[in-house]
């Protein structure tokens, strides 16, 4: 096995990694939304451009898995979907929210699994949430429901978690250990 992290800017970095040699992109940009003091959240992506270069980087059995907020994950759908195959959307519920006085409490986080090809790699795996009826579901030895695309089984980051460092929009471990299983090698 070979790993590299590189630590940068993606838009000065993806032209610098070799045509087709990436097996996952997992990746969590800024939503393009506005919060007062976060610099950050304030760049707006060119999608177009990561759209290409994940194209180019990516194994012909890659995945794409992005993270979006729900007020822009369907113009970043539209964009993607001009070369990859959308796979599924995946909506992870992270129980807590951003709220707003003038709208509902957001609570999911929506997950975008894309793909090159027909060919593509996924290690089927269960949910940690228990079955509760017998029946048909119990002929295949599985204590757990299968995984969904709807994840409501992986709690968020909370100011008292252990593995909270502070960034605003940090994911647990569990959840990206969920994709780096099923969509990697």
């Amino acid at each position: 096995m070979n790993n590299k992290i590189i630590l940068g800017d993606c838009f000065d970095n993806l032209s610098k990694i070799e045509d087709n040699t990436i097996d996952l992109i997992a990746i969590d940009p800024p939503y393009e939304i506005s919060y007062e003091n976060l610099d950050w959240d304030k760049k707006v992506l060119n999608w177009n451009i990561l759209r290409d270069e994940f194209f180019r980087i990516l194994k012909p059995t890659g995945n794409l898995i992005i993270f979006q907020g729900w007020s822009n994950v369907s113009e970043t759908k539209k964009i993607l979907e001009e070369k990859f195959i959308l796979k599924n959307w995946i909506v992870w519920d992270r129980i807590k929210g951003r709220g707003a006085n003038t709208n509902m409490v957001s609570t999911r986080e929506d997950i975008l699994w894309l793909v090159k090809g027909k060919d593509y790699t996924y290690n089927k795996i269960y949910s940690t949430i228990k079955k509760k009826t017998g029946g048909l579901g119990a002929k295949n030895g599985q204590e757990c429901r299968a995984l969904s695309n709807v994840w409501t089984d992986i709690s968020p980051i909370v100011p008292w978690s252990k593995e909270r460092v502070k960034h605003p929009t940090q994911k647990p471990l569990q959840l990206m250990e969920r994709i780096i299983t099923i969509f990697s090698n």
